[in-house]
């Protein structure tokens, strides 16, 4: 388990191949054990993992595209792997409560029902549900950070 409390040059070299990848697909759970094997921190790469939905889910526009989008976002991260019998220590237990919580569920439901006729439903509040859950996920390493320190 790390700490996320990281050197500035972890973050700067982190944050370099963030960018490099923004512009790919959507990360499949092969990637994600391969790049945490690699060392990658396992809430850095759910974070990637949804801001990269979000950016596929700017262009979506056909049906499929929707439930390429609900099949990422069903990838299991590796955070529970971590966190398997504490889960409420995990840093994003708030947003998460092992698939539980409010948060999560609207944002399923709304992925499942663009899944079925996203072509047909207006975008915005589609992006606007995976943003709102951007910014959870992004406060919650903000407070895993504070708490480290």
């Amino acid at each position: 388990m790390k700490l996320y409390a990281e050197p500035a040059c972890y973050t700067k070299n982190r944050t370099a191949g963030a960018a490099k990848r923004q512009s790919m697909s959507l990360m499949t759970f092969e990637e994600m054990k391969r790049r945490y094997g690699d060392g990658e921190d396992s809430l850095e790469l759910t974070i990637e993992k949804w801001l990269r939905i979000k950016q596929f889910s700017d262009k979506a526009f056909l049906i499929n595209h929707f439930q390429d989008i609900l099949r990422a976002a069903v990838v299991p991260i590796l955070l529970c792997t971590e966190y398997v019998h504490q889960c409420s220590l995990c840093p994003i237990y708030d947003v998460c409560k092992q698939g539980r919580s409010d948060e999560w569920i609207t944002l399923m439901r709304i992925i499942q029902a663009y899944a079925i006729a996203g072509d047909l439903l207006p975008k915005e509040p589609f992006v606007g549900h995976i943003e709102l859950f951007q910014e959870k996920l992004n406060a919650c390493r903000e407070h895993a950070v504070e708490k480290a320190h």
